[in-house]
């Protein structure tokens, strides 16, 4: 499938527009100047994704969901949940084929779905469309999945909760890639966690890992041929590495100490544990995911809700800020800026990757 390239020139002209213009969240130097060879056009590279997970067993259906996902990183700025993800899911697909997901509990405001090992972006869109019909009913409502995968970004499902009016929480459990404070054995996935909370005109989005480095980071260091930061990571001798080979064989160090180490125990209970997955999957099984829907409506009036987040958001903005700041950004803000010009301009894709994905 033929893409629509723009030139080089445009490519860095239109990433370093991004970087000048969000001091406040500046993206990570080691990925910062990475995929700025050639930028395509979103509808193109869309279709060229969806093409080639057709062509491997997924259905329409199925090949947009994912593909979705993919994008909708790439439009937030997020390429270390983008596209660069599609040669691994094609390789899952190899190894494992599509089959349907079971209903395995199912109660007025909660359900609980064995994802039977298909795709975990395909899993935990199901268990975000049926926590929205249960919110529906009930006014909250509580999915969990279990023997399931990596889902992708995490704050696109509490997003699509938001999109239905509500508020959105969820947590996931991956496979092991990180370690406790004071250890150096991977037993805890990077465990992302994200909230979302309907706004007037937007959202407040949180979507973050407990991990001081993602694997979509590594990733991208290891094709760039990168170092990544000092104190994220543990090579495979147990020392704290600056290689993101080394630190891919061993661990990522939780963020923020202790406090990222209680959080990543407690998303491995949430979505884990208590969804029936493994507490310390082996790698790329049984894995969980956790979401819950609340109606501000069951506190209140909706309006009055839209109107306290905007006031909070409005304060927080015009709060005082030391010399060299000019913005304060809230949760989510600068992906959405990041949305919005990237499906004017298009998405910054290397050419190898492009090469990759058009040969899976």
């Amino acid at each position: 499938m033929a893409v629509t390239p723009v030139s080089v020139k445009q490519a860095e002209s239109s990433r370093s527009a991004v970087l000048t213009r969000q001091p406040f969240y500046p993206i990570p130097a080691h990925i910062s100047h990475w995929r700025m060879n050639m930028i395509i056009d979103v509808i193109d590279l869309r279709g060229l994704c969806e093409q080639v997970l057709g062509g491997h067993g997924l259905s329409e259906k199925d090949a947009h969901i994912v593909v979705d996902v993919l994008i909708e990183a790439e439009l937030r700025g997020r390429p270390t949940h983008g596209v660069i993800r599609l040669p691994g899911i094609v390789k899952k697909l190899l190894n494992q084929p599509p089959s349907a997901m079971k209903l395995e509990r199912d109660g007025g405001a909660y359900a609980l779905i064995d994802g039977q090992a298909n795709l975990g972006y395909l899993v935990a869109h199901r268990c975000a469309r049926t926590v929205i019909a249960r919110t529906d009913r009930s006014g909250i409502g509580v999915v969990g999945a279990y023997n399931t995968g990596h889902c992708g970004m995490l704050g696109y499902y509490t997003s699509m909760l938001v999109d239905s009016g509500i508020c959105g929480d969820g947590d996931v459990r991956h496979e092991p890639s990180a370690c406790a404070v004071g250890g150096k054995q991977a037993v805890l996935g990077t465990n992302p966690i994200s909230a979302a909370f309907p706004m007037r005109g937007g959202q407040v989005l949180v979507d973050l890992s407990s991990a001081a480095i993602t694997n979509g980071e590594l990733l991208i260091a290891i094709k760039d041929g990168q170092q990544i930061p000092e104190g994220v990571a543990l090579s495979a001798e147990g020392a704290v590495t600056t290689d993101p080979e080394s630190a891919r064989k061993r661990a990522a160090l939780p963020f923020g100490g202790h406090k990222g180490f209680a959080l990543a125990m407690m998303i491995q209970i949430f979505s884990g544990v208590l969804m029936r997955g493994d507490p310390v999957p082996a790698p790329g099984q049984n894995c969980g995911f956790f979401i819950m829907g609340l109606d501000p409506e069951i506190f209140g009036a909706k309006q009055d809700f839209l109107a306290g987040v905007n006031s909070l958001v409005e304060q927080v903005k015009n709060s005082a800020r030391p010399d060299g700041v000019s913005e304060i950004l809230i949760p989510g803000e600068r992906a959405f800026r990041e949305k919005e010009m990237r499906l004017s301009e298009g998405i910054p894709v290397d050419d190898d990757l492009l090469d990759e994905i058009k040969r899976a």
